[in-house]
């Protein structure tokens, strides 16, 4: 994980005037020298600095509040323009390529910049931005992530003084746009190009085209930049000669030591320079840098730290040794921290260093990369080094991306023979050789061209996609971390189609399956992150610890839910006096609607949600209260239909027995109905603690009216606990301590007088502050499993209680056999429970964004 770092910041309101406001960055006021060369239009730095001062004092003074502006910058002067008056006005960028709706959703801008044109999208500031987040871009360099990266002025302006520095870029260099502004490379061009007082040849033409290499020649460009893609589609132009060029500049991704060998070589015999770099978005742009002589004596590293910078290794990491380990890095070209939801753009710095995940050495400061740390897969058991496999195949020459799952090797091989068996067994073979693998774990799919993502970096999941098209179903082997976290979450959700790379909310996992995937994942691969639902399946195996031996972490919500069952039927039976569960488990219900349900941006996907979740207990239910009716045990067909609150009785007696129920279902049906209205939806993902504090607030006016002093029946209407479900909602959104603490003071104020007994408030109030502030609690070893199968059978309990308390006098006996039977009628409902929820909403699953943690190179 990440190390964090203190927050000694917090955010506060903008100054009554921002310095340097106009001002644009990274160019020079006072020069002549070209900044932008857009065909024959040429904008000096003194023409471009008054430009953007111009757009600076159009945009909204940040004395009235910063604003989120959202623009995808062009390659083009309108595009430029745009970008650095943003900076200069004192605002935050939000930065993305085409296709950015998912971003958009979630962080909705204030303002919009297309080119020069400003679309103002609210009359106020929409959100509490930190005073030193000047930009946000996406993890990838594409625009599909949500989540983003917040960098500072000071990571812009150091980096890009790093990156000039090492290049040794000057002021007579013109540099030409050959990759998307959005992408943070291409973007770290831009700024050291005219931080080091250079100009840049602006032109939206791919390097494929003539009329890019027209501007070329013309303009006399002196610097390229490329990502690996790049080099394979200009060889031709660098061979024919390209005049005036005098550097070229490589990153993105790694090149082959002999490809790097091969154009550094060709750049000596040319007259230009091969420089390669290594960097991350996570770091702002560059981390190291190498150039001249020393790539052709080192063509298999990437240089040294950039300037006031450092590296180190991390030998404590799978795939580490003596010599080898995780490249961590420091300084200040180092972000911030991420932003996933629009809450976190109020923080300040939260990362002291980066973890880059890939493995690497250093010689004497000089970095050598060797692999990923998810390069290191586990294939039937066996840990294959994916990077080394595919080396031997890159040796052999063919061009490979090498991948894998829990059984299989994946090659993507390129090639224009098409599926040519010959060609198809000696890769295979040769792949075998490499991992140590039998013929049959090795699949070997291939493509005519490699499938590329809008950055120019090869599409690594869809090259994995395609390959597990062509594999087998035949099932997980036993032993492996991986195949045993596939097996547990394929069991809890009765699914065959498990990708490892998808985490167990994105497969469709709820808080009812959450129960007993945790318990059994706790058993399997020690304790859990904070967030695991979250986390793809590869890497929560990767992250695997070792499972205690007396004493096992459980999720606070699995024995929340597990001591609230039993207390509930031991109350009932008047073995202890501990009332309150059922509202507990109102308040954990609504905390689960935000973790698992309303947590996705896409309305349709928080609709297919929640009606899969409603399905789940809604199914149930109703089947036991149908038994009920056919037994004569008080129900009647409001209880069945699961509405007698709204037309049946409302007083003490069977009627009301599953009051908790339906209070749930309308106060869930209710919650995702206002969602579903599109300005309530969009301002839910915007800001979702917010939202859910204000349904609370709301919904106490009806509990104050339904319960003015203490009355009893009505404790359970709909109307009357509604603020507490609300609450449990923004408990779930809740991302500072000083969120949980104003959801728990407004908890504390709607539990005032509502119970008869002021210790039944007390007993639901700290049981809400456990489960909002206490992630996990420690349980004897003995105690894990049974618990944690109370906790999955709660909701069956709850329903069987009232059948059992019929036939069993002694209270004992009657709590034991609530919750064998609770079990195994939990046991047996299971699969057709799922089935009945996965066929309400079969046609309504679109397909999974995708998403994850993982630092991309840039």
């Amino acid at each position: 994980m990440t190390p964090t770092a203190t927050l000694t910041e917090v955010a506060r309101p903008a100054p009554e005037r921002v310095p340097g406001r106009g001002t644009a960055p990274f160019v020079h006021p006072g020069s002549t020298r070209p900044a932008l060369l857009d065909g024959d239009r040429v904008l000096t730095h003194a023409d471009l600095a008054a430009r953007v001062g111009a757009l600076a004092e159009r945009l909204p003074d940040a004395a009235t509040g910063r604003r989120l502006v959202h623009l995808h910058p062009t390659r083009d002067v309108p595009g430029v323009v745009a970008h650095l008056a943003v900076l200069a006005a004192g605002h935050v960028g939000l930065v993305t390529g085409p296709g950015a709706e998912s971003v958009t959703e979630r962080f909705a801008p204030d303002v919009r910049l297309v080119g020069e044109r400003i679309e103002a999208l609210s009359t106020d500031p929409q959100h509490l931005l930190h005073p030193d987040l000047a930009l946000l871009l996406s993890t990838s360099g594409s625009t599909g992530s949500p989540k983003l990266v917040r960098l500072s002025h000071d990571n812009l302006t150091s980096n890009a003084a790093a990156i000039a520095e090492g290049l040794g870029l000057r002021a007579d260099d013109r540099v030409i746009t050959s990759l998307p502004l959005h992408y943070c490379y291409g973007l770290s061009v831009l700024h050291s190009a005219l931080l080091a007082g250079g100009g840049i040849v602006v032109t939206e033409r791919s390097v494929t085209d003539d009329e890019f290499w027209r501007l070329h020649a013309e303009h006399r460009v002196t610097v390229l930049a490329g990502v690996p893609h790049t080099f394979d589609l200009v060889d031709a132009r660098l061979r024919a000669g390209t005049p005036g060029l005098r550097l070229v500049t490589q990153a993105g991704g790694a090149l082959g030591a002999e490809r790097v060998r091969e154009l550094a070589v060709l750049g000596r015999r040319q007259g230009w320079e091969l420089a390669v770099m290594y960097g991350q978005t996570e770091a702002t742009a560059r981390m190291a840098i190498q150039r001249g002589a020393e790539v052709l004596e080192h063509p298999d590293a990437v240089g040294r730290a950039v300037a006031a910078s450092a590296f180190r290794l991390d030998h404590d990491v799978p795939g580490g040794s003596d010599e080898v380990g995780e490249l961590v890095f420091t300084g200040p070209g180092v972000m911030l921290g991420y932003a996933e939801h629009p809450d976190e753009l109020a923080l300040g710095r939260m990362v002291a260093e980066l973890r880059t995940g890939d493995l690497g050495r250093l010689d004497d400061g000089r970095v050598r990369i060797v692999g990923r740390r998810d390069d290191i897969a586990k294939v039937l058991g066996l840990r294959i080094d994916l990077g080394r496999v595919a080396d031997a195949l890159a040796d052999a020459g063919h061009e490979v991306v090498v991948t894998a799952d829990a059984r299989h090797l994946l090659v993507t091989l390129v090639t224009d023979e098409g599926g040519n068996p010959h060609l198809v067994r000696s890769v295979r073979e040769r792949a075998v050789r490499a991992a140590g693998l039998a013929p049959g774990a090795v699949i070997v799919d291939t493509v005519a061209e490699l499938p590329r993502l809008p950055n120019g970096k090869t599409d690594r999941a869809a090259c994995r996609e395609r390959a597990l098209a062509a594999t087998t179903g035949d099932p997980l082997p036993s032993g492996d971390q991986l195949a045993a976290t596939v097996a547990v979450v394929a069991a809890a959700l009765r699914r065959d189609d498990v990708d490892p790379d998808r985490s167990f909310a994105e497969l469709g996992g709820d808080s009812y399956s959450l129960v007993q995937t945790s318990v059994a994942l706790e058993r399997a691969l020690g304790p859990l992150p904070d967030g695991w639902h979250r986390v793809p399946l590869r890497r929560l195996a990767a992250q695997a610890g070792t499972p205690g031996r007396v004493v096992r972490w459980a999720e606070t919500p699995v024995v929340v839910r597990a001591l609230a069952a039993l207390a509930i039927c031991a109350s009932h039976l008047g073995i202890i006096s501990v009332p309150g569960g059922a509202h507990t488990l109102l308040a954990l219900a609504g905390w689960s609607l935000t973790k698992f349900t309303l947590d996705d941006p896409r309305p349709a996907e928080r609709r297919r949600r929640g009606l899969r979740s409603i399905a789940t207990f809604a199914v149930p239910s109703m089947a036991v209260a149908l038994f009920g009716l056919v037994t004569a045990s008080g129900y009647g067909w409001e209880n069945v239909l699961l509405v007698n609150w709204l037309v049946g009785e409302v007083e003490w007696g069977a009627r009301i027995n599953l009051w908790f129920i339906e209070a749930l279902l309308a106060c869930s049906v209710l919650a995702l109905a206002l969602v579903s209205v599109p300005a309530l939806g969009r301002l839910h993902v915007r800001h979702p603690w917010a939202w859910s504090m204000a349904l609370a607030a709301v919904a106490l006016v009806p509990r104050w009216i339904l319960v003015p002093e203490s009355t009893g029946a009505t404790r359970g209407l709909p109307g009357s606990v509604l603020w507490l479900f609300a609450l449990g909602m923004a408990l779930g959104a809740a991302r500072t301590h000083r969120q949980r603490a104003a959801t728990l003071a407004l908890t504390a104020v709607g539990m005032w007088g509502f119970f008869v007994e002021p210790s039944r408030g007390l007993t639901v109030l700290v049981a809400i502050a456990v489960l909002g502030l206490v992630p996990r609690v420690p349980l004897p070893r003995p105690l894990a499993l049974p618990l944690g199968l109370v906790a999955a059978a709660s909701l069956h309990i709850y329903l069987v209680q009232w059948q059992v308390f019929r036939v069993v006098d002694d209270p004992w006996l009657a709590l034991a056999g609530s919750l064998v039977l609770g079990v195994v009628l939990w046991w047996l409902l299971q699969r057709p429970t799922h089935a009945l929820a996965d066929l309400a909403t079969r046609d309504r699953r679109p397909a999974p964004a995708p998403t994850g943690p993982r630092a991309e190179t840039a």
